[in-house]
């Protein structure tokens, strides 16, 4: 899977990466969208973009944000992401897609209308299909909705779904419903809405020797995390090894704590904490 950055579109380096796909495919099939999770909720928008990539011989894309516009908006309220960057590209891979646009939200970028953003999907990535939820907004002041890119796709000569929102008994599955199963504990949830468990990405924190096992700053963490108390996780290690543990929330720490204090477990090699059960 490749990576573009927004601001790199126009690069030699990506024009030359798209005309090796155009040279087999005739365009691009995209979602748009933050995708933090990425969860259930999203599996439908993912489904219709490699149907639409494998009938209409596109190439499958998704263009995402490298970070969430509402930690940068609001800083100080925002409660923390589901999952980061990296695991969400990891999903994105897995499932197949051809490439990733990553956009490196500013206030330039806010200024953008709707129509000029896709019209620059259309120009560069020769988007042939579109799919979104049905309260995607994008552009200006959120200027574009369903029915101005319904009206877009006729003019820009793209085909576009609205895409149904998914529902569990009831509930809406959406990255706030989960921030708050995992605010409150309830990984079963959690992992209900998300279709696999709640992972804590440990790749980038940097450990240091504690009492009862590695002990990290909290600060390190932009997911969100369950109130203090200890969890039961699994860690996975970069070797592939799985070590269960507990995780200690307290303060402004965090204590990995290995169910067997003999096991070897290299701190460097932590990957991420798979959340187990509830607490």
């Amino acid at each position: 899977m490749k990576i573009v950055r927004w601001d790199h579109l126009h690069s030699h380096e990506s024009i030359s990466l798209f005309d090796h796909f155009w040279s087999k495919k005739k365009g691009s099939a995209l979602t748009i969208g933050g995708f933090d999770g990425p969860h259930r909720g999203h599996e439908e928008l993912f489904h219709s973009v490699l149907d639409a990539s494998s009938k209409m011989s596109l190439a499958s894309g998704v263009v995402t944000f490298s970070s969430s516009p509402g930690r940068l908006k609001h800083p100080s309220t925002y409660p923390g992401d589901v999952s980061t960057l990296n695991l969400r590209l990891q999903r994105l891979e897995s499932l197949g897609f051809d490439f990733v646009i990553l956009i490196d939200f500013s206030p330039e970028f806010g200024k953008m209308t709707g129509g000029d953003f896709l019209d620059i999907l259309v120009n560069t990535v020769r988007m042939k299909y579109l799919a979104v939820g049905p309260d995607f907004r994008c552009g200006h002041r959120l200027d574009t909705g369903v029915s101005e890119i319904e009206a877009l796709s006729h003019i820009n000569g793209f085909r576009f779904d609205s895409i149904k929102r998914i529902e569990l008994n009831g509930m809406r599955i959406s990255s706030s419903a989960i921030r708050t199963a995992v605010l409150d504990a309830d990984f079963t949830l959690a992992k209900t809405l998300l279709g696999h468990p709640f992972l804590l990405d440990l790749n980038e924190v940097i450990w240091a020797s504690g009492e009862s096992g590695p002990v990290a700053s909290r600060a390190a963490i932009t997911q969100i995390l369950p109130r203090w108390g200890v969890y039961t996780v699994m860690i996975h290690t970069r070797s592939g090894a799985f070590v269960p543990a507990d995780l200690k929330i307290e303060g402004d720490t965090l204590c990995l704590i290995p169910k067997d204090r003999a096991a070897d477990s290299p701190i460097s090699g932590v990957m991420t904490a798979e959340f187990q059960v509830l607490r």
